[in-house]
């Protein structure tokens, strides 16, 4: 399901949609190896990527649960009302920091 056309959050240059993919969600660990990889599954995304500055974007394919946390993993810049990554520790636009 391809979306609307989307700016990147950090040059505002259009993303051109790559496709979609599965991203494990497990990981390998020392003792048992890949074995938890199996039982972790995966997560089908679509991907997303700015030809300007090279930013991907990865969007679940799941449903309105799915949007209502990417929404509430996003923050607006006090400075320059710009939306971006809630774990950016400074607005990518105007470079504003945010205090912890």
């Amino acid at each position: 399901m391809k979306r609307d056309a989307i700016n990147c959050l950090r040059c505002k240059t259009p993303m051109v949609f790559l496709g979609e993919q599965q991203i494990q969600m497990g990981k390998t660990s020392w003792v048992l190896g890949d074995l938890p990889n199996l039982f972790a599954g995966a997560m089908d995304v679509e991907v997303y990527q700015c030809r300007k500055c090279g930013k991907l974007e990865f969007f679940s394919m799941e449903g309105n649960e799915t949007q209502c946390q990417e929404a509430a993993s996003r923050k607006i810049c006090p400075e320059c009302s710009a939306e971006h990554d809630a774990d950016d520790d400074c607005c990518p636009i105007c470079g504003h920091v945010y205090t912890k």
